[in-house]
C-alpha cells in the first residue's frame, strides 16, 4: 500500500448527495496534501532516502554506492517498543465483564495496536476505525481497524475534539501501474459509513450502512500533538533527517577512502613514460600501477635512475570522529543513547548513567502512552457501544483505562525489590494484582497466578473438612447445636 498514488483525481460518485461529495473532495485534498511528506518518511524509515551529495569529496563513479543508515527506523522501534499495551481496567468496576478482552482478541489487536503506534510515530499520527462486522462473511461482530497516514485521513473538529469526517482507502487496481487507481473508498460520517466501490466500467458504487453513534467512529492516534498540530508531529523530524543525510555521507566518504588506505599511494619522478605501458602497448590503469607487488623501472633516457616513493598513509580518524560527532547530534534529536546508534565507548557507563541515558526517552514513552491511550478507550468504547446497540454510553464507561506497561522495562530483581519495599508500606497489596503488574507480568500471567492461587486455596479448605477439622464459625455453630438438644 505505500506505492499508491495519492488519489491523482477528485473521484465524482453519481449518487452522493452534495454535502457529502463535497466532504469526499476536503478529505482527499487533504490526503494530497499530506501524502509526499509521508512518502519522504516512509523511505527514511525503511533506509531508502537518497544520497545527498554536495559533489565535492565523493568520485562520480562511486556515487551510486548502496549506503545504508538506519537510525530513523531506530528512533521509532526503539520508542515504540516501550509502549505496550497490557489491557484495559475500570477502577473499582469490572472491565472483564464488559468483553472487551473478547473484541480485542477477535481484531487480533495485540498484534495490529503495536503497528498502529509505529505507523503513528512514523507519520504522526494513525486512525483506528470502529464498526460493525459482516459475521456471515467471517468478521468478527464488532471490527476494528487501525489506518496508517498513507491510506486514510480525516478532518479534525476543534470545537468536539473529536474527526469531522474521516477517509480510509481500502483497495486499488494495480494494474495501472502509474497511477494504481483506487477501486475502494470508505467515508466516516457522524451518523453512516459510505463504502464506495469502482467497477471496471469506471463507474462508482455507493453502500450506505447507518448507525446511531452521533460521531465519527473513527479515533486518531496522534503522536505528540499540540493545539495548532492536532495531528502530531512524526519521530520523523527534519533534524532527524538532515542528521541523516550527513550521517550517508560520511558513511560513503569513509568507504571510499578505506579504498585508498588500503593502498598506499607511490609517486615516480623521472620516469620513462614507456614504464607505464603494459608488453602490448597499452597504458596500465590507475589500479594495475597501485597494486603491483613489483615496479621493474629502467633508466631514462639520460641514464637516470627515476626516484620512487610513497605518500604518506592517511588515517581514518577524521571520519571516525566526525561520525561519532554527527551520532551525538542525533542522539540529541531523539533521546537515543549513542550507545544504540553503535557508537562505542571508551569507558562501560554505570547503571546510573545508562538509565540517566534513557529517561527522556521513558518520559517521551510515558506521554505517548496518555494519548494514544484516550484514542484506544474511545475506540473500545464505540465496540461496546455499537454491540449492544446503544445512544448514550453508561457513566460507568467514563472510568474505562488502558493499563500500560512501565515504559522503563526495569529488571526482574529491580521490580522485585521495588514491589517488596512497597508491600512492606502497604501490606494490604500482597494480596492484589496490583502487586503483580507492578512485577510486569503480562496479563496472562497473572490469570494462571490467581488461578493457581485460587485452587490451592480450595485444595487446603478441602484438606481440612476431609480431616474433620472445623473452623471457629462451624466449631461455635456445633456447640451452639448440642447445647440447644441438651433442653428439656
Amino acid at each position: 500500500m505505500t506505492e499508491i498514488v495519492a488519489l491523482a483525481e477528485l473521484p465524482q460518485v453519481s449518487g452522493l448527495n452534495h454535502a457529502d461529495q463535497n466532504t469526499l473532495d476536503c478529505l482527499v485534498r487533504q490526503f494530497r496534501a499530506k501524502w509526499p511528506r509521508n512518502q519522504i518518511r516512509a523511505r527514511y524509515y525503511d533506509h531508502k532516502n537518497v544520497l545527498k551529495d554536495f559533489g565535492i569529496s565523493i568520485p562520480p563513479q562511486l556515487k551510486d554506492v548502496e549506503t545504508v543508515v538506519g537510525w530513523p527506523e531506530k528512533a521509532v522501534d526503539a520508542l515504540a517498543r516501550r509502549i505496550r499495551h497490557d489491557g484495559f481496567v475500570i477502577p473499582g468496576g469490572d472491565a472483564e465483564s464488559l468483553g472487551i478482552t473478547d473484541m480485542w482478541t477477535a481484531n487480533r489487536m495485540n498484534i495490529e495496536a503495536p503497528q498502529a503506534h509505529t505507523s503513528a510515530l512514523i507519520h504522526s499520527c494513525a486512525f483506528i476505525a470502529t464498526t460493525l462486522g459482516d459475521v456471515k462473511s467471517g468478521e468478527p461482530d464488532v471490527l476494528m481497524t487501525a489506518r496508517s497516514a498513507l491510506s486514510g485521513t480525516g478532518i479534525w473538529d476543534p470545537r468536539r475534539r473529536r474527526l469531522a469526517s474521516a477517509l480510509s482507502i481500502v483497495a486499488y487496481d494495480e494494474s495501472f501501474p502509474h497511477d494504481h487507481r483506487i477501486t475502494e473508498l470508505v467515508i466516516y460520517l457522524p451518523d453512516k459509513v459510505l463504502i464506495l466501490t469502482r467497477k471496471s466500467t469506471g463507474r462508482w458504487t455507493i453502500d450506505e450502512r447507518k448507525h446511531t453513534l452521533g460521531r465519527v467512529p473513527v479515533e486518531l492516534l496522534p503522536f505528540r500533538p499540540r493545539l495548532d498540530r492536532a495531528f502530531g508531529s512524526s519521530r520523523i523530524t527534519r533534524a532527524v533527517m538532515s542528521i541523516t543525510d550527513e550521517a550517508v555521507r560520511t558513511v560513503l566518504r569513509t568507504e571510499v577512502s578505506a579504498e585508498f588506505y588500503s593502498s598506499p599511494q607511490r609517486y615516480m619522478l623521472g620516469a620513462d613514460p614507456d614504464a607505464f605501458v603494459d608488453a602490448k602497448g597499452r597504458v596500465r590503469t590507475g589500479w594495475e600501477a597501485i597494486l603491483g607487488r613489483m615496479l621493474a623501472i629502467g633508466r631514462d633516457q639520460d641514464g637516470n635512475i627515476p626516484e620512487v616513493g610513497t605518500f604518506p598513509q592517511m588515517t581514518m580518524q577524521p571520519h571516525i570522529e566526525h561520525m561519532r560527532s554527527v551520532a551525538t547530534r542525533f542522539s540529541g534529536a531523539t533521546n537515543l543513547p549513542v550507545a544504540a546508534l553503535g557508537i562505542v565507548q571508551d569507558n562501560p557507563s554505570s547503571a546510573e548513567a545508562i538509565y540517566a541515558a534513557k529517561e527522556e526517552l521513558i518520559t517521551e514513552a510515558e506521554y505517548a502512552c496518555d494519548v494514544f491511550g484516550m484514542a484506544w478507550t474511545n475506540a473500545v468504547r464505540t465496540g461496546l457501544m455499537l454491540r449492544s446497540k446503544l445512544t448514550e454510553m453508561p457513566p460507568e464507561w467514563n472510568r474505562l483505562r488502558v493499563n500500560w506497561r512501565d515504559p522503563a522495562t526495569p529488571s526482574r530483581s529491580s521490580a522485585a525489590d521495588a514491589v517488596q519495599k512497597t508491600v512492606t508500606a502497604f501490606p494490604w497489596l500482597a494480596e492484589s494484582r496490583v502487586a503483580l503488574e507492578q512485577l510486569g507480568w503480562d496479563e496472562t500471567t497473572i490469570e494462571r497466578a490467581m488461578a493457581d492461587k485460587r485452587r490451592t486455596s480450595v485444595n487446603a479448605l478441602t484438606q481440612r473438612l476431609t480431616a474433620g477439622q472445623q473452623t471457629p464459625a462451624a466449631a461455635a455453630g456445633s456447640q451452639a447445636l448440642a447445647a440447644g438438644q441438651a433442653q428439656p
